[in-house]
């Protein structure tokens, strides 16, 4: 049946990119689109799934519908989308605009009776009463909420049948773009333990020379390879009018003129978003924040990019010796394209001493559960599906320092993806009951950065889970966030819509916020990349003096601040 289903998307798919501007779309901005990112840009833990259309610096742009149909969705949020409205289209597709200022009117009202029947900010509904949208009708303005890093507009197609988000830039839209990717290097992976490129066990990158769509090795390098080996290259797109970095359509390896690995950004799916780390080389992204596009498959990589002609996943394999002419060709959307060419060695025997068998401390299969156990002290659950490949895992322990109620665990280190949580204990029975409700687990990177998660304890054993390999203890947060006025909070106010505050807490971060005017329940919005909250008086009726606002704020293991102010 999924193959069924994978055969039947992929001549729909065809059918949808084959031909240009199948569906009519109107832009979703009445001024120059220009674009600050692309379909498939290689992002954090994730493809980006639309284009991110600028808004020339400022908010306040209108935002229009691309086409006509229903509010099917609204979302509000501190993070991700911020303000963000889906239309579904009798066409077959849903749009979607993210990072708002401001819904329209009628979309705000329905959105605020909904905040405030749940008395929350952060809302996601489908609206219970039907809201038709005109082709062309201002539904927003242009914004800069939730993870937005500055002004402009995410706009995705989605094909509704399936929530797959589709290649906007197949549709037609008048974006200018005559300029082809850019590579930057090549780098070679060995794919065994007994692998050998230039001698080492250990993946060799190599700086590339040229411009205007043709590239070569630059003078003196060389791969020379014994064994199982992959490929991967490291190329940015461009399009007119800014200098912004984006993402690749196609990335296509060819060895002695045959095809090893194609791979095109059609479609994404979100169940397979996170599978990018599968996709990239990871370490070196975790080093240098440079993306390279692996040309071969991990094993738990199960996005569906790859086009059939791509063999044996990706994987080289030469068993004898002889020299072989590579030739990868990168496009973008547009059909601008780039190509490297160069040719490596490969060898019969291994050219220097195979490396020895590195200790390890327990053998990971990617496709099955693993757990691991330090004696009543530390366990770990890894789910199937949560590692891309087979691992060595290596773990250790350092004795407890100032400021730690444990040990602190190695858990192998955070060069090696994960897809899913895995589920971490750490036994803990002299923490004294004071400090129980405070605890944390503390996660720190190759870094040295710490991060927080919180957990339930299971009798003497703290309970948490993480997406991330890494130093693991447990720390206690026992301070109550803070809270700070940063407009005047007493004497006459009667002007007055918004007021603002400045929050922070240490370690556990913000759980929850809540402000009430007059003993009654009033909107606050939250504001992660400022760390303030606004408290929002409009349709609300504060008095013309007497007012008493009261704000509490919840940190994530409870620490309670509560602040009254009068006016």
């Amino acid at each position: 049946m999924r193959n069924t289903i994978i055969l039947l998307f992929t001549i729909l798919s065809f059918g949808v990119f084959g031909q240009k501007n199948l569906a009519d779309f109107t832009a979703p901005l009445d001024i120059p689109l220009y674009l600050a990112g692309n379909f498939a840009e290689l992002r954090s833990n994730h493809f980006h799934t639309g284009i991110d259309i600028k808004t020339q610096g400022v908010e306040g742009q209108r935002v229009l519908a691309a086409e006509e149909g229903k509010v099917s969705r609204i979302s509000v949020s501190p993070y991700g989308y911020g303000l963000a409205l889906y239309i579904e289209h009798p066409n077959g597709y849903t749009t979607v605009y993210g990072h708002l200022k401001k819904f329209n009117d009628e979309i705000a009202r329905v959105v605020r009776a909904k905040q405030y029947g749940e008395e929350s900010f952060r809302v996601d509904f489908a609206p219970d009463e039907e809201l038709i949208i005109e082709k062309g009708e201002l539904i927003a303005l242009s914004g800069n909420t939730g993870g937005s890093g500055g002004p402009h507009l995410h706009f995705e197609i989605r094909r509704t049948a399936d929530s797959h988000p589709l290649n906007p830039l197949k549709f037609g839209f008048d974006i200018k773009d005559d300029i082809a990717p850019r590579i930057r290097g090549v780098r070679f992976h060995p794919l065994s333990d007994t692998t050998l490129i230039n001698g080492k066990n250990e993946a060799v990158s190599m700086v590339v020379q040229g411009g205007s769509g043709k590239y070569h090795l630059k003078a003196g390098s060389k791969f020379i390879v014994y064994g199982a080996f992959g490929m991967s290259i490291h190329s940015l797109d461009y399009l007119n009018g800014y200098p912004n970095k984006c993402g690749l359509y196609e990335v296509h390896l060819s060895v002695d003129e045959e095809t090893i690995c194609r791979q095109q950004f059609d479609e994404l799916d979100f169940a397979t978003t996170r599978h990018i780390n599968a996709y990239k080389a990871y370490d070196v992204y975790r080093t240098n924040r440079w993306h390279y596009h692996k040309s071969f498959i991990e094993p738990g990589n199960d996005l569906e990019i790859y086009l059939p002609e791509t063999k044996n996943q990706g994987v080289i394999d030469f068993k004898t010796a002889g020299t072989h002419r590579v030739n990868y060709v990168v496009k973008d959307a547009y059909e601008n394209i780039s190509t490297l060419g160069f040719s490596f060695e490969t060898l019969a025997e291994p050219n220097g001493a195979l490396p020895e068998a590195k200790p390890y401390d327990a053998y990971f299969s990617f496709d099955q559960e693993n757990n691991f156990t330090y004696p009543e002290e530390f366990d770990v659950i890894i789910p199937k599906g949560a590692l891309y490949r087979d691992l060595k895992l290596n773990f250790g322990r350092e004795m407890p320092k100032p400021g730690l109620l444990s040990a602190r665990y190695t858990l192998h280190n955070d060069m090696v993806p994960l897809d899913d949580y895995i589920e971490i204990g750490i036994t803990a029975n002299d923490i004294p009951n004071s400090l129980r409700d405070h605890v944390l687990a503390a996660r720190y990177s190759t870094t040295g950065a710490a991060s927080y998660i919180t957990g339930n304890w299971t009798g003497d054993r703290f309970e948490f889970k993480s997406k991330s390999f890494g130093k693991f203890a447990l720390v206690a947060d026992s301070i109550a966030p803070e809270l700070t006025p940063l407009t005047r909070t007493s004497g006459s106010l009667s002007n007055r819509t918004v007021l603002r505050f400045k929050i922070s807490d240490d370690r556990s971060g913000i759980g929850s916020y809540n402000a009430y005017l007059n003993g009654e329940w009033v909107l606050s919005a939250y504001e992660p990349k400022a760390k303030t909250i606004s408290v929002i008086f409009e349709g609300t009726n504060p008095l013309p003096s007497g007012n008493e606002l009261r704000i509490e704020l919840k940190d994530s293991v409870g620490n309670k601040t509560e602040k009254v102010y009068s006016f």
